[in-house]
C-alpha cells in the first residue's frame, strides 16, 4: 500500500504547453508592455505627438511659404518630407523604447526575474517589439493624417500604403538596434549611447533635406537612409530615390539578423 502511495505521488512532468496558450501569453505580454509605455507621458508625448507636430511646422507652414520653386513647384518633394518625418516616427520607439526599457530592466534584475516564471521563452523581447512596432504605426500614421488633412498627398494609396508598410516593418532593425543597446550598456547610459545612435542618424541620414555634396556619400552609414531610401523606391518617388530599394532593404534585414543575434547572445550569458 505504501509502495502505492508512493508510486502516485511521483512527479510526472506536464506535456508541452499548448500552442494557443503559448501564443496568448505572448499576447498578453506584448499588450502590458503597450500599456506600460502609454502611460509613461515622457515617452509617449515624444514618439506619439512630435513627429506630426513637426512635419506639420516644417512641411506644411514653413515650406509652405517657401518662395523656392523647387520647393513648391516640385510635387514629388511632399512625398519626399512624408517619408522623412515617418522615418523619424518609426526610429524612436524602437531605440529608446527597446533599448532603454531593456537596460533599466538588467539593471533591477527583471530579465533574470522572467526566467523563473512561467513565461514562454521570447516572451518578453516579443512584447517590447510588439510595443514598438505599435507605437511606430500610431506615430507614423499620424504623420500621414496630417499631410491628408493638410492636402500634401500627391501620390495614390497604393504608393502611401506601400511607403507606410516599409516604414512600420522598419522599426524591426531599429529594434534590434535598441535590444543591442539595452545588452550590453546600463541603464544610466543607455539614453545616451540611443541619443548618439538616434540624433546623427536623423540629421545625417538626408531624411528631410538633400545633404551636402561633402556629406552624402557618408549618408550610407545611417540604417535611416536605407529605411527612407526602400520606402521611397517602394512608393516609386524617383527623384529622391538614390539607391536600389532592394538593396537597401538588404542592408536593413542585415543589420536586423546581425544586432538581434550579439545581443540575444550576450542576454544567454549574462542576462
Amino acid at each position: 500500500m505504501n509502495a502505492t502511495l508512493a508510486t502516485d505521488l511521483v512527479f510526472k512532468p506536464a506535456g508541452p504547453m499548448p500552442l494557443g496558450r503559448i501564443l496568448r501569453a505572448y499576447l498578453e505580454v506584448a499588450r502590458y508592455e503597450f500599456i506600460t509605455a502609454l502611460r509613461v507621458p515622457a515617452f509617449t508625448l515624444p514618439f506619439l505627438a512630435m513627429p506630426a507636430a513637426l512635419y506639420f511646422l516644417f512641411s506644411v507652414v514653413i515650406a509652405g511659404a517657401s518662395t523656392d520653386p523647387n520647393v513648391t513647384a516640385n510635387p514629388q518633394v511632399a512625398t519626399y518630407m512624408i517619408s522623412g518625418w515617418c522615418a523619424m516616427a518609426v526610429m524612436g520607439p524602437g531605440i529608446f523604447g527597446f533599448g532603454v526599457g531593456l537596460a533599466i530592466e538588467r539593471d533591477a534584475g527583471l530579465t533574470k526575474l522572467r526566467r523563473a516564471l512561467p513565461l514562454p521563452a521570447g516572451a518578453s523581447l516579443f512584447g517590447k517589439m510588439a510595443m514598438a512596432m505599435l507605437f511606430s504605426a500610431l506615430a507614423a500614421g499620424s504623420v500621414v493624417i496630417t499631410a491628408l488633412v493638410a492636402g500634401k498627398v500627391v501620390i495614390g494609396w497604393g504608393p502611401l500604403a506601400a511607403l507606410l508598410g516599409v516604414m512600420i516593418a522598419g522599426t524591426l532593425p531599429f529594434c534590434a538596434i535598441g535590444l543591442l543597446i539595452g545588452a550590453y550598456a546600463s541603464g544610466n547610459a543607455a539614453p545616451a549611447i540611443a541619443n548618439l545612435v538616434y540624433l546623427p542618424g536623423l540629421w545625417l541620414s538626408g531624411l528631410f533635406f538633400p545633404l551636402p555634396a561633402a556629406l552624402r556619400p557618408w549618408a550610407v552609414i545611417w540604417p535611416a537612409f536605407h529605411l527612407n531610401q526602400t520606402a521611397l523606391g517602394a512608393a516609386g518617388i524617383k527623384e529622391f530615390s538614390f539607391v536600389n530599394p532592394t538593396w537597401t532593404a538588404a542592408v536593413l534585414a542585415g543589420i536586423t539578423v546581425f544586432c538581434t543575434g550579439v545581443a540575444l547572445r550576450r542576454l544567454a550569458r549574462v542576462g
